[in-house]
């Protein structure tokens, strides 16, 4: 067996089959133990949490977090002091990349604990660490946030900037440090620095108001006790096929009466929504789905408001304007044009999906219902697919087999080997403090030009007290660092009185100003000087593999997109090494940033790519490609539909954070509803339609559990739990941006678009080509967010293969940026439209 094989067996078994590893870790060794081979790696210094030496107990955090403001604060004064090396420079050029750095280096020192604290507090299952991760975050983001209120500081960037030569600041060299620049000044400028005294202050205090707010209305949108139960009957659920009525009824708490009450968000009502005979159980449960109390409403409502005065305060017309001045669309008008296509294109297919499930049902089930309304959709759905199932010789229900945790990371290493020549090493800890807990799996990103990229930490299993769901944590980005002379921090506090503070009671101390050290890497391939590598957190909530039955984790379709996705933000971070680390990996426009993660959905949809992973834990045979193809067939039903609803989503977030909040007589639920009627597939229904007996008090078996609320009118008020309002506010929009992108690319790559831009299996183009892959390396991942994100699409377009006759019109087009680069966009649409009707008939 090679080395290469050897990696990659153990990459799979540490996480399919942890219960053969025992970690044996001593103050200075490790040694990592399977049935079959033993490494042993001898370290001098025991390490701490993630690596950090000076972090082996709570405490140190603290104390960390302490030496790091008063460094922050020794540098704040370098940059403010009449002494700074640039101040007085006639090189105008010099001293902004001085000043600039020098922000960026102040950025940096705090970062690196406050990304840790974040990383801590959400995944650490000691007590005492998320307790100290907790105070560390809080003293430096609160010293954060008076940085974006100092007025000299703002004034020494804003007089850097001003300096410049006109021909600078358009000068492609210094996109990069004017991004952080202009990222500065947006934070200086959004806290009101610039204003007078009283308006300044009452912009703190919306500020404040917004914070508050947004938090309460995000805590509201997932609460279970914000649902007002709905119920079933005994007869009701014995309704449903055996199996599930088992299932369901084993969950169920009947009364006397033979009711049971129903948590509309838990997976018995979705069960019963998807698979219930009866029209009237159906859409009394989805009515409650769609309910929220009026005080959340109210809440959504208040700070859309809150947000539209502190855009007019700023001097900005919109909340949107605000949120859309350093995105790639540029602004409101760019966005809703972009939707609007979008939705003309997409209702349509969505329709017609529509219709073809009707038919189906009609013709398979003698069901004489003319119309599908929203609660009919799951439950036909399920009938179709159902039927297909019946008729065709296998099933997919049980593919998980094929998805363990470990061939999906296995596969992930040979894809990036294939296309960018990366590849993953499992490393042991160096350290009993390292890792947080037993089930975290250390990686190393190897490059096969530059070495070492830097380190992801896989901790991917759900277990009490961990913050759930998926996410990408950046414990430490990037960033040049043989620049910074930070010796200078040192003889500069040597110059400064000892009695005078360097800020409140902070005073100039050689000993407690050491920020967190970070390893530095020189002799890097293609680059000069030396820096810091990117560290992250890749975080899931699988369920655990199982040490008494010897099985691994075994992941849904959506669970191995999930992986994939989140896999293409950590990998974004491992090659996108850039000078300054505000603009280093995804730290770049929030409308390009999901772009490599979507295309990694393309990416394991291919036949190729599943042909590295899809093997059955048991006896490692490999998935065949037509049953492969079959359940990617089946997954894209319904896409124009879904597509449809993050349509109307993306185009009600515009509209929310649009001049109409502050119309008299403004109504959220209105405003949803009337973009529904446009929109949504199916249409909702009339008012009448949806007030059912769950709102009836003579019927209603829970009266006194639905009185407080717009329940009572029976309205569709789902809009108040739409929780990306609060983080994504005037946003949305950027995954169907990227989205159609990443189709756009895809197409190029593969060189033939797949049925309705699945990038599914059926594309012939070799997706696996090294040079594909360089160019997405280079011209997508590497610059992070130093290049302005159209002059980076514009390169890969440019440089597409020569079949690709529009590649320079194209290229031209997004190079421009702007209104132009939008609609050329847009223009690209979601569905190959050459195929659309074909696919949409086929999905009958």
């Amino acid at each position: 067996m090679t080395s290469s094989s050897s990696r990659l067996l153990l990459l799979r078994s540490i996480f399919d089959s942890p219960w053969q590893y025992i970690q044996h870790i001593t103050t200075n060794k490790v040694i990592l133990l399977n049935t079959t081979t033993t490494t042993t790696t001898t370290t001098t210094t025991r390490s701490g949490a993630f690596g950090y030496p000076q972090l082996k107990q709570p405490q140190q955090l603290i104390t960390l977090s302490h030496q790091t403001l008063r460094r922050a604060a020794l540098i704040l004064a370098r940059i403010t002091h009449s002494s700074h090396p640039s101040s007085g420079s006639n090189q105008p050029r010099q001293a902004f990349l001085n000043c600039i750095r020098d922000f960026d280096r102040l950025s940096d020192v705090l970062c690196r604990v406050i990304d840790l604290a974040e990383a801590i507090r959400n995944l650490h299952p000691d007590p005492h660490w998320v307790s100290a991760a907790n105070q560390a975050h809080n003293l430096l983001s609160r010293y954060m946030n008076t940085l974006n209120t100092h007025q000299q500081l703002y004034q020494t960037l804003e007089s850097s900037l001003s300096n410049l030569e006109p021909a600078d600041h358009v000068h492609p060299d210094l996109f990069a440090a004017k991004t952080v620049a202009q990222q500065f000044l947006r934070d200086f400028q959004r806290h009101g620095i610039h204003l007078p005294s009283q308006e300044r202050n009452k912009l703190v205090e919306l500020s404040d108001e917004i914070l508050v707010v947004g938090r309460m209305f995000f805590a509201g949108t997932t609460a279970v006790c914000s649902y007002t139960p709905t119920w079933i009957t005994r007869e009701e659920a014995k309704q449903l096929r055996p199996s599930s009525s088992q299932l369901v009824s084993s969950q169920l708490h009947f009364d006397m009466h033979g009711c049971a009450a129903l948590d509309p968000s838990d997976w018995v009502a979705h069960t019963i929504l998807q698979q219930h005979p009866v029209e009237d159980v159906r859409r009394r449960i989805w009515q409650s789905q769609r309910e929220s109390p009026d005080e959340q409403i109210e809440r959504l409502e208040t700070l859309l408001k809150l947000r539209h005065r502190f855009a007019k305060l700023t001097g900005k017309q919109t909340w949107a304007e605000v949120v859309l001045e350093d995105k790639m669309v540029g602004n409101p008008e760019n966005v809703l044009a972009f939707l609007d296509g979008l939705a003309q294109d997409t209702r349509p297919l969505a329709l017609q999906e529509l219709e073809a499930l009707r038919r189906q049902i009609h013709s398979n089930n003698n069901h004489n219902n003319n119309t599908i309304q929203p609660w009919d959709r799951d439950y036909y759905s399920h009938l179709a697919a159902a039927h297909r199932t019946s008729r065709s010789c296998s099933s997919n229900s049980n593919l998980s087999a094929y998805f363990s945790v470990g061939s999906c990371l296995q596969g992930l290493s040979e894809l990036f080997t294939a296309i960018y020549g990366v590849s993953f090493e499992v490393e042991t800890p160096e350290g009993p403090d390292e890792l947080w807990h037993e089930s975290v799996v250390k990686l190393g990103v190897m490059d096969e030009q530059e070495g070492r990229l830097g380190t992801i930490y896989c901790d991917l299993f759900a277990r009490e007290g961990k913050t759930p769901g998926a996410a990408h944590y950046t414990v430490r980005c990037s960033r040049r660092t043989d620049l910074d002379e930070d010796q200078r921090d040192m003889q500069f506090a040597d110059s400064l009185p000892r009695e005078r503070p360097l800020i409140d009671q902070i005073y100039p101390d050689h000993l407690q100003a050491q920020p967190l050290q970070v390893p530095l890497v020189n002799n890097i391939h293609g680059k000069i000087g030396s820096y810091q590598r990117p560290v992250v957190v890749f975080s899931c909530s699988f369920e655990p593999p199982d040490p008494s039955s010897r099985q691994p984790s075994l992941l849904s379709w959506s669970d191995v997109e999930t992986l994939f996705h989140e896999m293409g933000h950590a990998i974004h971070s491992m090659i996108g090494q850039t000078e300054y680390h505000n603009v280093s990996g995804t730290r770049c426009a929030t409308d390009y940033v999901e772009l490599p993660s979507i295309l990694m959905e393309h990416f394991v949809r291919s036949a190729q790519v599943q042909g590295l992973f899809a093997r059955h834990y048991q006896d490692d045979r490999p998935l065949s490609h037509d049953r492969f193809l079959s359940h990617l067939q089946e997954v894209e039903r319904n896409k124009a539909a879904e597509s449809c609803h993050q349509i109307l989503l993306a185009t009600l977030d515009q509209h929310f954070h649009s001049h109409i909040v502050a119309t008299p007589g403004f109504s959220s639920t209105a405003e949803y509803r009337r973009l529904a009627r446009r929109l949504a597939v199916p249409p909702p229904p009339a008012a009448a339609a949806a007030a059912d007996d769950n709102h009836n008090p003579h019927l209603h078996p829970y009266p006194h559990r639905s009185s407080s609320s717009s329940r009572s009118s029976g309205q569709d008020t789902w809009h108040g739990r739409f929780g990306h309002l609060y983080g994504y506010g005037a946003s949305y929009y950027s995954y169907l941006f990227d989205r159609v992108i990443a189709q756009k690319m895809w197409r190029d790559l593969v060189q033939t678009p797949g049925p309705c831009g699945s990038g599914s299996g059926a594309a012939p183009g070799n997706v696996l080509d090294r040079a594909n892959g360089e160019r997405i390396k280079n011209l997508i991942l590497r610059p992070g967010g130093s290049i302005d994100p159209w002059l980076c699409l514009a390169s890969f377009f440019r440089n597409a293969p020569p079949v690709n006759r529009h590649a320079n019109h194209t290229a031209d087009s997004l190079a421009r940026g702007g209104k132009i680069a939008v609609q050329t966009v847009a223009s690209w649409g979601l569905w190959d439209k050459s195929s659309s009707s074909s696919s949409s008939s086929s999905s009958s």
